[in-house]
């Protein structure tokens, strides 16, 4: 996704989530268009990451919502919790950011909505369609005409298969899988390792 000469990204959640979506802007060249971490336990946590700030908490970026456009990345990993800030930013007009890995690969077909963070080395391929706020961990997978919903997390390794669903706020854990045209459910999680198959296959 682009970003306009003026357009500065704000990432909340400073812990280790944050830390990889930084990663993932720095890695794309938008470095000098971080503003910084918002983060509510910012008192108990160091005045900066990697050289960048944290301004305050999430209600200080509502603040400043009101005064200028921000691009948000919302990095927090309890997927309840970061679509609930999430949508709390978007009621105040709110713009989200995704951010891609320049060793991600992602289809000219593929849907991707805001505020995703595509880790190195995943793969999305044509006529999927990604919600918004997900992560998708390194060397995962989302194979063709699958869909992913709004805030999942997509683990290391996982893959998604042709066909498949994943309900809104799922977990895949790393290395799991989700066999061709098979299904999870919203919140549901898959452990590491495990494949999920298509009932009746």
């Amino acid at each position: 996704m682009a970003l306009d000469e003026e357009m500065r990204v704000a990432i909340v959640g400073a812990g280790g989530y944050g830390r990889v979506a930084l990663d993932v802007l720095l890695a794309g060249g938008l470095g000098d268009r971080v503003l910084g971490f918002y983060d509510d336990t910012h008192a108990a946590i160091s005045e900066r990451v990697r050289g960048y700030p944290v301004l305050g908490d999430v209600e200080m970026l509502k603040s400043m919502l009101s005064v200028e456009p921000v691009h948000v990345v919302v990095a927090i990993t309890d997927n309840t919790a970061r679509l609930r800030v999430a949508n709390s930013l978007r009621g105040l007009g709110g713009q989200f950011f995704t951010a891609v890995h320049p060793l991600a690969y992602v289809s000219g077909v593929a849907s991707i909505e805001g505020g995703c963070v595509v880790a190195a080395g995943v793969a999305v391929h044509p006529d999927t369609a990604v919600g918004s706020h997900c992560f998708l961990g390194s060397g995962s997978v989302v194979d063709r005409d699958a869909e992913v919903g709004a805030g999942s997390w997509i683990s290391a390794g996982a893959v998604v298969g042709s066909g498949a669903r994943v309900g809104a706020r799922a977990v895949l854990g790393p290395n799991s899988s989700v066999g061709r045209k098979a299904s999870v459910g919203a919140d549901a999680e898959v452990a590491a390792l495990r494949h999920v198959a298509r009932e009746g296959a």
